[in-house]
């Protein structure tokens, strides 16, 4: 079978828990439970809670845990059914298996509630989830249980595969009246009207599997059918009334998109090998397993993307455990009907806050990261603009866009295939979800900051500061290191010059204090580093300020230059400080437009690329379609061809070809005389031998005659005409009647079935029977070997 997968793209591979979780038995568990059963995480094993009646369903956290493990989309293969007919055995041979599901081996049903493979099908668009069903008409559960069951396994499938014992007959169908009542217990869209074609759109694709098959499809005219035909076309156009499995019927080719059959004809006819079918691969009967492995084909090629409600959209496993317990909460509610809608647009909203929490997640443990790394030789960052030192080339905000970009794809990444543009508010979502990310992340706030132009004038500039979200947690904690930094700088420059005005040395004059006061702001310039260098340089003037009278005591001390000194370096600094303002706030302003334009464009490309993909896939799928339906048509064609050329063969017959066949006629006639009278003489001896203590009829020796009975054919009356074959109708509908010449069974044209009547020939071979009768009768479903056991 791996060698079947990997022709699709498809490998097998274990789904495991999330960081920290138990490890799960086994190679399914429990999707959803009835609330009177556990699962029990230690065992791997469901167990009964006592006192507890069934009336509920329940999720299990170890499979939504598993499920929330695949970030990717995921296509949803189910299978449902009656009990006993083999639903685990075809899942598990999916997964080139024999037993990934429990199979029971007794009458009593071994899958209750839902259950989920632990293994995946794992392809390159998608991953593909099976999913087990607790079999309909089971005896623990409700006709109203088992409703929810199925509304369940819809909701959450791409593929529904139903599965069943034999060619579908009335009774199968109308066990399935749930089908009927879909569009009573789910809708498309909360409060509105039901359209029934809606449904299509969301539903999955339908596959009737018919298992043990022995015998053929075949229209009333007793022509051969395909599965599919048998299924779509069997029904009764000419009834008065719309029978319960029309109705049925109706439903399944209205929910569902696609509707197809296929069959399998029985495992073994070994009774030891079918009490344990996964035992004995090798001992199954060839066509068997021939059959299974055309079914895996074709589920394969039919797989596709599970969609979610808007367009565009599809689920991954995060989003399919979300629906589950959404869907659950309203099938398990009385009063409330499962919306598709309103369950999507809950299963987005929960979907985007926890992809927003996994993204400021990623971003802080980036930045911590790139900020250890950028800072580890001790020195802070410049917070924007172009760094002045070519051994430290990036700002505090090349690493956070660099860390936005990241966090940005992963955001995308993880939302985008919820197909964003939706019909009800298009690009305004799209802009309130991209803004609702960046904000928790960058919060800015409008300002407006003053500067002084080149020609003197003081003008005004727009922009926005950071404010708030992550980043700024960043940008305080480079300013207070900047602070530390730029002083204990400072301190460093200015200490030996505090110094020397206190305790001036020898021939230290006026000069030399400003040559030193020079030295030092240049030293700083050069090696103070981060936002707030400026801010600790306004120190210096300060200090400068109280140093003055220390400052007087210095030979050659001139007050005035001294003071036109700080006038120009205060400028200065106002004039710098001004300057990164306006900087960084045209930078946060392009940032801030750039980084929403960016994500936009994600989305949308994504979005577009989704579009792309599923119109690819839809159109393969179309194509596979189209296929079949042209085979089937040139297969017919072909049949109508072969017919055609023997009808002219025939009509091409000479005159003595014509002769020919008419002395065949005549041969055959006098053989069917001869086989007449050899049954008349066998007939003869058969008296003779009876009246000789012959031994029993052959074809059961010693069973009649050991209870006293022989078999005997009736004759009619005395002048009556003889019957044709082993049996007769004794009653009939109204629109047949029996042919007495031919033997045979014929269609009252023009009449409708309404009532029985009796036939005469029968009626007298039974009144040629003049002692007591025992009457033995048999009746039963359709196509299931009744007349074979009476025959015996």
């Amino acid at each position: 079978m791996s060698g079947l997968l990997s022709k699709f793209g498809f490998a097998v591979e274990e789904l495991k828990p999330k960081k920290g979780g138990q490890p799960v038995h086994g190679s399914s568990i429990p999707l959803i439970l009835p609330n009177d059963l556990k699962y029990n995480a230690s065992t791997g094993a469901v167990e009964k809670i006592q006192d507890e009646q069934r009336a509920t369903l329940h999720g299990v956290p170890q499979a939504l845990e598993l499920l929330e493990g695949i970030e990717e989309p995921v296509s949803v293969i189910s299978i449902c059914g009656p009990c006993r007919t083999g639903k685990s055995y075809i899942l598990s041979r999916l997964l080139g298996t024999a037993d990934a599901f429990a199979l029971g081996h007794r009458m009593d049903p071994q899958t209750f509630g839902i259950w989920m493979g632990t293994k995946v099908l794992r392809g390159k668009d998608f991953t593909i989830v099976l999913l087990d069903t607790e079999g309909i008409d089971a005896i623990s559960a409700s006709a109203g249980q088992d409703a929810s069951i199925l509304v369940m396994t819809i909701l959450l499938s791409s593929q529904l595969i139903y599965n069943s014992l034999n060619v579908p007959y009335k009774g199968d169908l109308e066990k399935l009246q749930c089908f009927v009542q879909l569009a009573s217990g789910i809708t498309v869209k909360k409060g509105k009207g039901q359209d029934v074609s809606a449904f299509r759109e969301f539903f999955p694709d339908f596959l009737w599997l018919l298992r043990d098959v022995a015998l053929k499809m075949e229209d009333d005219d007793g022509k051969e059918m395909t599965p599919t035909e048998y299924l779509v076309l069997n029904g009764n156009p000419n009834a008065f009334e719309e029978s319960k499995s029309d109705k049925v019927g109706r439903a399944i080719l209205t929910f569902f998109p696609s509707v197809e059959c296929a069959i399998l004809v029985r495992p073994s006819g070994d009774t030891e090998v079918m009490k344990n079918i996964a035992q004995h691969k090798d001992n199954l009967i060839p066509e068997f397993n021939k059959g299974v492995d055309e079914l895996t084909e074709t589920l394969l090629l039919k797989a596709r993307t599970k969609k979610g409600y808007d367009k565009a959209s599809t689920v991954n496993g995060v989003a399919l455990s979300i629906m589950t317990k959404g869907y659950l909460k309203a099938v398990n509610d009385p009063n409330a009907i499962p919306a598709l809608d309103n369950t999507w647009q809950n299963t987005i909203e929960v979907m985007r806050g926890r992809a927003i929490e996994e993204v400021v997640a990623e971003y802080n443990k980036q930045m911590q990261a790139k900020v250890a790394e950028a800072t580890k030789n001790g020195i802070p960052l410049e917070e924007d603009g172009p760094s002045p030192d070519k051994k430290q080339p990036s700002t505090l905000m090349d690493l956070h866009n660099a860390a936005f970009k990241d966090a940005t794809a992963m955001f995308v990444e993880k939302v985008g295939h919820f197909g964003i543009s939706s019909e009800k508010q298009g690009p305004q979502e799209r802009n309130a979800v991209v803004d609702q990310m960046q904000k928790r992340l960058v919060q800015r706030e409008e300002r407006t900051v003053e500067f002084v132009a080149e020609d003197g004038i003081i003008q005004k500039k727009k922009g926005s500061f950071v404010t708030g979200g992550e980043l700024h947690q960043y940008i305080q904690a480079n300013k207070q290191h900047s602070w530390s930094f730029c002083q204990e700088l400072f301190e460093y420059l200015f200490d030996p010059i505090r110094k020397h005005a206190l305790s001036p040395p020898s021939g230290y004059d006026f000069k030399q204090l400003m040559k030193e006061l020079d030295h030092a702001r240049q030293q700083y310039n050069e090696q103070a580093r981060g936002p707030e260098k400026w801010v600790v340089l306004k120190e210096m003037t300060k200090t400068i300020e109280k140093m003055k009278v220390d400052f007087e005591k210095i030979k050659g001390y001139q007050k005035e230059v001294l003071e036109e000194q700080q006038k120009v370096q205060a400028a200065e600094v106002k004039a710098k400080e001004q300057a990164r303002e306006m900087q960084q706030l045209i930078n946060q302003a392009k940032d801030r437009e750039k980084a929403q334009q960016e994500t936009l464009q994600k989305v949308l490309q994504q979005n577009k690329e989704q579009m792309e993909t599923m119109k690819q896939q839809e159109t393969e799928r179309l194509r596979q379609e189209e296929k079949k339906v042209q085979e089937l048509k040139d297969a017919r064609r072909e049949e109508q061809a072969q017919r055609e050329k023997l009808t002219k063969k025939y009509n091409y017959q000479d005159r003595s070809e014509r002769e020919h066949a008419k002395m065949m006629e005549v041969m055959m006639g006098m053989q069917q005389q001869q086989t007449e009278m050899n049954r008349h003489m066998l007939d003869m001896m058969g008296r003779v031998m009876e009246k000789t203590a012959a031994p029993p009829a052959p074809h059961m020796p010693g069973v009649h005659s050991k209870f006293g009975f022989k078999v005997e054919e009736l004759k009619p009356k005395k002048g009556g005409k003889r019957v044709k074959g082993s049996s007769i109708p004794l009653i009939l509908p109204n629109d047949l009647q029996y042919n007495a010449s031919t033997g045979r069974v014929e269609t009252v044209q023009g009449e409708r079935r309404e009532s029985a009547q009796i036939v005469p020939e029968a009626l007298e071979l039974l009144e040629g029977i003049e002692e007591p009768v025992s009457v033995i009768s048999i009746c039963g479903p359709c196509r299931t070997g009744k007349s074979y056991i009476l025959s015996r």
